[in-house]
């Protein structure tokens, strides 16, 4: 192994030894539930802005879909009146509103699918949160006990912190005072993202979908005056 390697592997442990030193189980728990806490609020938080997304989207759809039955009657008068044309640019109107009114409505279920997962997942968090501050002081009471000894040696655990999950922490934690314990039993005394922009189509005005509806209201009227 060369020198550089060695100094390496020496400055490591130099560190590790000193970050143990340092490292209160039970202050260290205390963080972890913190940051649980902190992220059971984001979810809050989150749960709801979809909610309120689901609201919008809904009221734009039935907005919507009524913007299109109301375009339909007005170019049902407008063929009436002879206004053919008018008619026309009216039925196209009554289809962006539909498609409108479609994707409203797909947005907001899709809002309530996450909605139902943030519901879910943040019952989930708020039960791991309550059993893991139950732990908490189930650790609190150990580590206090081994405190009392005269001979406590903390163990030297060579192994990086990890903040990101409060569960594994909580192992961590645990796994550490279990060895002050067996340490201390040897040495004879005791120890966890509205609704985005409305499909706009492209023009309709002369396409195959308005001469369609044209016809179907055409015939609507044919047949109301039969």
């Amino acid at each position: 192994m060369s020198i550089l390697n060695r100094i390496a592997n020496l400055t490591k442990a130099s560190l590790h030894e000193m970050l143990n030193k340092l490292e209160d189980p039970v202050m260290m728990t205390g963080q972890y539930l913190r940051n649980l806490e902190e992220d059971l609020g984001n979810a809050e938080n989150a749960l709801r802005e979809q909610r309120i997304g689901v609201s919008v989207a809904e009221r734009k759809s039935a907005e919507a879909a009524q913007a299109a039955k109301q375009s339909e009657l007005q170019a049902l008068a407008a063929l009436e009146a002879g206004d053919e044309a008018g008619a026309r640019v009216i039925a196209a109107a009554k289809i962006r509103y539909e498609e409108q009114a479609g994707q409203y409505a797909a947005e907001a279920a899709e809002a309530k699918e996450r909605v139902a997962e943030l519901e879910i997942r943040l019952e989930e968090g708020k039960a791991e949160f309550e059993r893991l501050k139950q732990k908490r002081q189930e650790l609190a009471a150990r580590a206090r006990k081994v405190e009392e000894s005269e001979q406590l040696h903390r163990p030297n655990i060579s192994r990086g912190l990890d903040y990101g999950a409060a569960a594994k922490g909580f192992e961590r934690m645990e796994e550490k005072i279990l060895e002050w314990e067996a340490g201390a039993e040897v040495s004879g005394r005791s120890y966890t993202a509205g609704s985005g922009s409305p499909l706009t189509g492209a023009s309709a005005s002369d396409s195959a979908a308005v001469a369609e509806e044209l016809q179907r209201m055409k015939d609507q009227l044919a047949s109301r005056d039969k």
